[in-house]
C-alpha cells in the first residue's frame, strides 16, 4: 500500500508501544508495524499470507465488526491462537473502509490511547478514501481496464485486465469471492456516474467499480453479497431499471455475465413489472426473450399472434395464452390467475389455437407461442386493428 498508511500504522505503533495493523473490510492485511509477538500465531500468520486465516476470518465474521462503535475490545480465542485485541474500524463518511488493530498485551489501553487509535483510524480512512475514490487518473485506467474485460473478444486481453483490476483494487485471486455485474441506464451519463459513485459508499468503497458508456453504467462488484442486494443498492442509490448478473468466481468471466445482465435490462425497460430491480436468474426467459427480440431488430409483433391480436377480443385471447403457458399448461392455475372460470378459459384457448393453428399439445407450438407473447409484451403490448 502507499506509503502514508505505513506512516501512519508506523507512527502509531510508537505512540502506544504495541503491534499495530491495518487491514482492509475483507481481512486482507494493509500495513503492519514492525513490532513482533512470536506468541501471536495470527499476527504471524496474517503477516505471511497478508491475509488473515480462514479460521480467523469465520470467527471474525460472528463479532459484528461492521456496525461496532468507534473503538472495541475483542476477547481471546485460544482456540485460533488470537490474542485480545483493540480494534478501531476504518471508516469515512459512513462507509467502512477496514479495520486498525492493536495488540494491546498484559495491560489494557487508557483513553488517550484509545483516543489516538480513534483518530489515526479517521486518518486512515480519509487516505484509503483518496486512494479509492475512482477520480481522475485512477478512475481513467479503471474504466480503461473495464473496457478490455467487458469488450475485448480476445479471451488472452480479458485475463490479463481482469489480473491488473484485481491486483489494483487488491482482490484476492487466490481466494475468490463471487464477483457480480450489474447495468443500470438513466437518462445521460451524467447521472449515471453520479448513481455509481453514491452506490459505491454504500456498498464498500474497494469492492465496486464501474465505466459509463452514455447513459449505461456497468458496475462490477467483488463481495459475498447477494446479486439482489447490488441491482436494489444502485436503485436505492437512483437507478430507475438495474439487472445484475449472477455471481462468478473468475473475474475474467465479467463478460458473459454482463452480456446476460445488458439482455435483463432490455427486459426490466420495457416490461415494469419485471423491475426496477431484478437478477438475470430471477428475470428467467425473459432474458433470452429480450436478446432475441433485440437482435430482430425489436418488432412489434411477431408470428404466429397478428392473427390473433387482429381478432374481436384479441388481448383477453393473448392473456389467455399467456396465462395458460406462464402455469405451465395448468388451465386451473392459469383461470385463478386471470380470475375467470375454467370453461371460460377453455373457449379462450381453443378460438386462440383456430386463430393461429398453434397446437397447444405440442411443445414446439407452447415454445413458439410463448416466446412470441414475451416479444410482444417487451413491444408494449401493441394492439392489431
Amino acid at each position: 500500500m502507499a506509503a502514508d498508511l505505513q506512516d501512519l500504522v508506523d507512527d502509531l505503533a510508537d505512540a502506544l508501544g504495541r503491534p499495530v495493523a491495518l487491514e482492509d473490510r475483507r481481512w486482507r492485511l494493509l500495513a503492519f508495524s514492525a513490532h513482533t509477538e512470536l506468541e501471536d500465531r495470527v499476527r504471524q500468520a496474517s503477516i505471511l499470507a497478508r491475509a488473515a486465516p480462514s479460521d480467523v476470518v469465520a470467527w471474525l465474521d460472528t463479532l459484528g465488526l461492521e456496525q461496532a462503535p468507534d473503538v472495541v475490545d475483542t476477547p481471546e480465542n485460544s482456540a485460533i491462537g488470537m490474542g485480545p485485541r483493540t480494534c478501531a474500524p476504518v471508516r469515512h463518511a459512513g462507509t467502512l473502509l477496514g479495520f486498525l488493530w492493536v495488540i494491546p498485551g498484559s495491560v489494557p489501553l487508557d483513553d488517550g490511547q484509545r483516543a489516538t487509535l480513534v483518530a489515526t483510524a479517521r486518518a486512515a480512512g480519509a487516505t484509503l478514501w483518496a486512494q479509492r475514490a475512482g477520480g481522475g487518473e485512477a478512475h481513467a485506467r479503471i474504466a480503461a481496464l473495464l473496457g478490455e474485460l467487458l469488450d475485448d473478444p480476445d479471451a488472452a486481453v480479458r485475463a490479463r485486465a481482469a489480473g491488473e483490476l484485481a491486483v489494483r483494487q487488491g482482490w484476492s485471486l487466490s481466494r475468490p469471492t463471487p464477483y457480480t455485474v450489474a447495468l443500470a441506464e438513466l437518462d445521460d451519463g451524467e447521472a449515471a456516474t453520479q448513481v455509481a459513485e453514491r452506490a459505491r459508499r454504500r456498498w464498500q468503497a474497494d469492492d465496486l467499480v464501474w465505466r459509463v458508456r452514455g447513459t449505461v453504467a456497468t458496475v462490477i462488484a467483488h463481495g459475498g453479497s447477494a446479486p439482489q442486494a447490488l441491482a436494489q443498492a444502485l436503485v436505492d442509490a437512483g437507478a430507475p431499471h438495474v439487472v445484475a448478473s449472477a455471481g462468478f468466481a473468475e473475474l475474467a468471466a465479467a463478460r458473459d455475465a454482463g452480456a446476460g445482465a445488458a439482455a435483463g435490462l432490455v427486459a426490466v425497460q420495457h416490461v415494469p413489472r419485471l423491475g426496477p430491480a431484478a437478477t438475470v436468474d430471477a428475470l428467467g426467459s425473459w432474458v433470452f426473450a429480450a436478446r432475441l427480440w433485440d437482435a430482430s431488430g425489436r418488432p412489434a409483433v411477431v408470428a404466429p399472434l397478428p392473427p390473433l391480436l387482429r381478432a374481436r377480443a384479441g388481448g383477453d385471447l393473448a392473456e389467455a395464452l399467456e396465462a395458460t403457458l406462464d402455469a405451465g399448461g395448468d388451465v386451473a392455475a392459469a383461470a385463478r390467475a386471470l380470475h375467470v372460470h375454467r370453461a371460460t378459459l377453455y373457449r379462450r384457448l381453443a378460438r386462440a389455437e383456430e386463430l393461429t393453428g398453434l397446437r397447444l399439445s405440442s411443445g414446439d407450438d407452447r415454445l413458439r407461442a410463448h416466446l412470441a407473447l414475451r416479444m410482444w409484451r417487451l413491444a408494449g403490448s401493441p394492439a392489431l386493428g
